[in-house]
């Protein structure tokens, strides 16, 4: 949106526009709200550099916005810090030493941020207790075939087979998550390689416009991925028992009861 007027009036009208009190803005831009007031009346004619490069942060326009010599308010360039990344990575990328297109294709690619996600997990140990409690699952039901062996040694065969495939399906503690990773990993990297087998482009360079206006979008929807609740784990540890073993309603019911006692415990 174009301002008319002067610069004093432009940076009164962008106040306004913020809702913030002369006094808000003075403490934000550090000085004092009697200065303030005199740059908005006009009082002032001459606008420190200092001042005016913290008013096009603050209100989020270029310093030529402010002075009325465009009636593009986003400014050309952006504080790199404010994606995040460390010294190491820019360098890595001002060097050359990171393949920048492939890495464009890496975060564009739907499946990464899911691919990080897990890996967050993996760090985490998100998903520890549950395997855990998976593995004393299959400890516990070993058990009784034991017992049940004991009691019908005729079924002693078919029995121990039973029980040194449930021993198989036990999980090392991130073992689910790495093997999760890598198939996820490697169904990118096919895609990747398609997509540059038939030079399949990648999107647009990143401009200051654009930044701003992702900035701005991602500040109105912005939303927390959701956690692993406790029902999610419970949740995947009976799926996998189904799997195993054909359980009837009753037996699902106490199956589930000592699986929450058991994550709760870890």
């Amino acid at each position: 949106m174009y301002l008319s007027g002067t610069p004093n009036e432009r940076i009164g009208d962008l106040r306004t526009k913020m809702g913030l009190s002369q006094k808000e803005l003075s403490a934000m831009i550090e000085i004092s709200a009697s200065q303030l007031s005199r740059i908005e009346n006009g009082e002032t004619q001459s606008i420190g550099s200092d001042t005016l490069v913290k008013l096009s942060k603050v209100f989020g326009v270029s310093t030529d916005y402010i002075f009325g010599l465009t009636t593009i308010s986003t400014p050309k360039s952006h504080d790199i810090s404010e994606l995040g990344l460390s010294e190491g990575a820019v360098k890595g990328l001002l060097n050359g030493t990171v393949d920048v297109q492939i890495l464009n294709r890496l975060l564009e690619h739907k499946s990464f941020s899911y691919l990080l996600y897990l890996i967050k997990t993996y760090f985490d140990n998100s998903l520890v207790a549950g395997i855990m409690a998976r593995n004393a699952l299959i400890d516990m039901a070993t058990t009784t075939l034991g017992d049940f062996i004991k009691e019908n040694p005729k079924h002693k065969k078919e029995v121990k087979t039973d029980m040194k495939f449930m021993k198989s399906q036990k999980l090392a503690d991130n073992e689910a998550e790495i093997e999760k990773i890598k198939s996820i990993f490697v169904a990118i990297l096919k895609d990747i390689k398609k997509d540059v087998e038939n030079d399949k482009p990648t999107d647009n360079p990143a401009t200051a416009e654009f930044l701003q206006s992702m900035k701005e979008q991602i500040l109105s929807t912005k939303q927390k991925q959701n956690p692993i609740k406790q029902e999610d784990v419970i949740a995947g540890i009976m799926g996998m028992i189904g799997n195993m073993v054909e359980l009837d309603e009753k037996s699902v019911g106490l199956f589930s009861e000592l699986v929450n006692g058991l994550v709760k415990q870890e």
